[in-house]
């Protein structure tokens, strides 16, 4: 009677440790959804938009400058950063010295520039739908990348899901009409700085731990940067033309909308990277292009085929496929660390560390606190 009394005396601590545990696999996963989903959204409806916007700029109200437009987003946002910074709401955990600068955020500024300025130079050349199913193959050349520089495993189900996507871009872009030669050049080179930019990003954030606004403040002025030196070799001449610069003054409302945008698209950039991965980001854009594309019919008047249609519905069965095998393995690994942290009575430290974290930019931070521990891992994918 007494062993079975002491045997369940220490059952006890372990069935409550295990339960502690299982809670906390819960809370995790949870966070984990919202936090993803919440910026997965907002990126989706900040980065339509300024597309729309842009669009209706260059050709609607006669401004046709789009490195000019790129870099007021850069600007804007080092600005909020640096206000933020100054007044103590972000604090800046980690001091970067001026080779770790140019080592680690300089190519991060350079690649930028070149994604932002052949993006939105891609719209003078191509519709806006077109150029919307044509950046469904931007995925498989991020996985690839993320491959070569070990920050990825290449597994069958997402090689077969990337296929997908890129097999349906096939079909979306067959007998294109607004198909041009220099445009394709402009996505491709586009798209490899692209994934360089998310190569980077990724290694920055993993491996630094940066929070957002930390990461604004560090990235943005070595984006604003190349993007002067674009609008200096390519577009000052026209720009300062008076009938250009008075276009602006004339009605600012529209620019000042863009700059505003562009500082969303950059934050909700780095918290989608931060939370899901480089190659989600690439797959959930891909989603976002329907909107774009059903959007740009209705407004600008753009036709798009059957063929077109077909392809893209093949886009998105490749990402409902890349998404599943990506949440498992999220999952499956933030239950393993938990799960492995409470047993060992690291629970207490886990909480510890995420609040610090929380600390640096409390109202952009809080939400995937429980997942800072698991960071390294999840940036991996």
């Amino acid at each position: 009677m007494n062993g079975s009394t002491a045997s369940d005396a220490e059952e006890a601590p372990r069935m409550s440790v295990k339960r502690r545990a299982k809670d906390a696999v819960q809370e995790a996963s949870f966070a984990y959804h919202a936090k993803m989903v919440t910026y997965l959204l907002a990126w989706s409806l900040v980065s339509g938009l300024i597309i729309i916007l842009n669009n209706w700029v260059m050709h609607y109200d006669g401004f046709p400058f789009p490195i000019a437009l790129s870099a007021t987003g850069p600007l804007f946002s080092w600005v909020v950063s640096a206000v933020l910074v100054a007044s103590g709401h972000t604090r800046l955990e980690r001091q970067m010295t001026f080779q770790t600068w140019m080592r680690q955020v300089f190519p991060i500024g350079f690649f930028t520039a070149v994604t932002y300025a052949t993006g939105n130079e891609l719209y003078l050349f191509m519709s806006v739908s077109f150029i919307q199913m044509m950046k469904s193959m931007s995925p498989i050349v991020v996985m690839f990348l993320l491959v070569a520089f070990k920050l990825d495993v290449l597994t069958t189900p997402k090689l077969v899901a990337v296929a997908a996507m890129s097999a349906g871009m096939l079909v979306a872009c067959h007998a294109e009409p607004s198909f041009s030669v220099f445009g394709l050049l402009l996505m491709v080179v586009g798209e490899a700085s692209e994934a360089m930019r998310m190569v980077f990003f990724q290694q920055l954030l993993g491996a630094s731990q940066f929070g957002l606004i930390e990461g604004l403040f560090y990235t943005c002025p070595a984006n604003f940067f190349f993007l002067c030196i674009g609008v200096a070799v390519f577009e000052e001449d026209e720009i300062r033309k008076p009938e250009n610069y008075e276009r602006v003054l004339r009605n600012p409302g529209p620019y000042v909308c863009i700059s505003m945008l562009g500082f969303l698209v950059i934050l909700t950039t780095l918290g989608v990277i931060q939370t899901c991965g480089s190659l989600t980001f690439k797959a959930a854009g891909q989603v976002r292009n329907i909107g774009i594309i059903v959007v740009s019919m209705a407004v600008f008047g753009d036709r798009v085929t059957v063929v077109q249609a077909v392809g893209y519905a093949i886009n998105v069965v490749g990402f409902c496929m890349y998404q599943v095998v990506k949440t498992r393995e999220d999952l499956q690994n933030l239950r393993e660390e938990f799960a492995r942290g409470a047993l060992d009575g690291g629970e207490a430290r886990t909480a510890a560390e995420s609040e610090d974290a929380t600390a640096k930019t409390p109202l952009l931070d809080r939400a995937g606190s429980p997942l800072r521990g698991h960071a390294g891992g999840r940036l991996a994918s």
